[in-house]
């Protein structure tokens, strides 16, 4: 192992998260957010088992970092997890930077143990360590790289501590850092929700969460109040209602589609959809409830879908779109990671069927527009297009055809999409295609 290198950095996959989030639709946006909350909760013997996966991938790594690449990263302090040496964190800054440079490859090892050996300090530790970064001269991105490795461990060990310590700092968190404290809140409020809540009010009193945007509209606050609710709605429905009217509506509108909406405990689900359904128009209210729909399906899988889409009595309105926004997502996911068969295609429309009978043939056809314009580009149009077309000729319903061009992607691959579009029986529909490719 010495010497190990790997594409490993320690939070700058965070940032990846973050510039996603302006590039894909927002449920996907909450997939990756989820996703990157769930990082922060990792254990010494987890990131030992993640080591273990890191290995396989050492000689693809080695290949692509070719024979130019610097000797491996050392991180002063950071041997092992019992090793008390003081770490030298401008030194870890410096490193951390380098590897950046070197798109991410470094010593593995090394950044492994610097994890556990975060693990292991105690939260005066911690907090001791992030006043002796605030004194030192460096950039302020590289500041926050430091902060993001230590504030996890302490979240976990005393949420509310964690808290009090970027009190005076909360106007100007940004996207990453407000969402690990907001997650503090909501470990916090799991143990105490009265003083979690007096807590946020105090803050929010302060002028903490004052935006200085022209909208005036502050995410931070969004964040944190979706945490709040998301555990009153089980404990005190007339309190998480009371902190909903307390906020303008452009901000309480995204406590239904934030990272809270999708921690919401399952015996506490129908609550939460009630609330939605009670303040929201219908269609705003179907789109909250598919966003949770598609964040249970991907990593869960779909008994755990219909199980949540049950568990709230979900309408055949809030069905049907939580079917079309889960199956879209899912395929973009697949499409990322190079995955996509008719298989796995067959087993999304099956759901689908038992969710909306009726849309199913549209539903993949969006899908298949949508994984097409994946981000990574591994699943080509012309790919879609074969798969398509296959939907189209078994079922024999133009519903495939007509969604799947109706995509963005239709327009860049024209020449391809007008020779799919004459295949299209209806010719109202046919014709109405072909007007948008030309």
């Amino acid at each position: 192992m010495t010497g190990a290198r790997n594409s490993f950095r320690p939070s700058s996959s965070t940032t990846n998260h973050l510039k996603l989030k302006f590039l894909i639709p927002p449920a996907v946006a909450l997939l990756i957010v989820g996703g990157w909350i769930g990082t922060q909760r990792h254990s010494i013997s987890t990131l030992d088992k993640e080591s273990a996966l890191f290995r396989n991938h050492l000689a693809a790594a080695r290949a692509s970092a070719g024979s130019d690449v610097s000797s491996p990263v050392k991180i002063p302090g950071a041997n092992s997890a019992k090793d008390k040496k003081p770490v030298d964190w401008k030194q870890v800054a410096a490193q951390m930077e380098e590897m950046q440079r070197n798109n991410g490859i470094g010593d593995m090892r090394a950044m492994i143990h610097l994890q556990q050996r975060l693990q292991s300090m105690t939260k005066e530790e911690l907090v001791a360590a992030m006043d002796e970064i605030a004194k030192l001269d460096l950039p302020a991105g590289a500041r926050e790289e430091l902060e993001q490795m230590l504030i996890g461990p302490l979240v976990e060990k005393d949420p509310e501590l964690a808290l009090k310590s970027f009190a005076a700092r909360l106007q100007g968190l940004s996207d990453r850092m407000s969402l690990q404290l907001s997650n503090a809140l909501g470990k916090w409020a799991e143990n105490d929700p009265g003083k979690a809540a007096a807590w946020l009010d105090g803050q929010i009193a302060a002028g903490n969460f004052d935006s200085k945007t022209l909208d005036g509209k502050s995410q931070s606050r969004i964040l944190f109040e979706g945490e709040m609710i998301r555990i009153l709605v089980g404990s005190d429905l007339a309190a998480a209602e009371a902190r909903l009217a307390n906020l303008p509506e452009d901000q309480w509108k995204g406590i239904f589609q934030g990272p809270g909406a999708n921690g919401v405990k399952e015996q506490d689900q129908k609550a939460f959809a009630d609330l939605a359904r009670g303040r929201l128009a219908e269609k705003e209210t179907n789109n909250a409830i598919a966003m949770i729909a598609a964040n249970v399906l991907v990593p869960k899988g779909y008994p755990e879908a219909s199980a949540y889409l049950d568990r709230i009595s979900a309408t055949p309105e809030e069905r049907a779109m939580s079917a079309n926004t889960a199956a879209k997502i899912q395929m973009m996911q697949d499409a990322h990671k190079g995955i996509i068969s008719r298989e796995r295609i067959d087993k999304l429309r099956e759901w689908v069927t038992t969710q909306s009978p009726s849309s199913a043939d549209a539903t993949i056809g969006q899908a298949l527009a949508g994984g097409s314009g994946s981000f990574n580009g591994k699943f080509k149009f012309a790919d879609a297009a074969v798969l398509a077309l296959q939907y189209h000729e078994s079922s024999g319903n133009d519903d495939v055809l007509f969604n799947f061009l109706g995509g963005g992607q239709a327009r860049q691959n024209k020449e391809q999409a007008i020779k799919l579009a004459e295949k299209i029986s209806d010719p109202v529909r046919r014709e109405e295609i072909l007007k948008k490719l030309n």
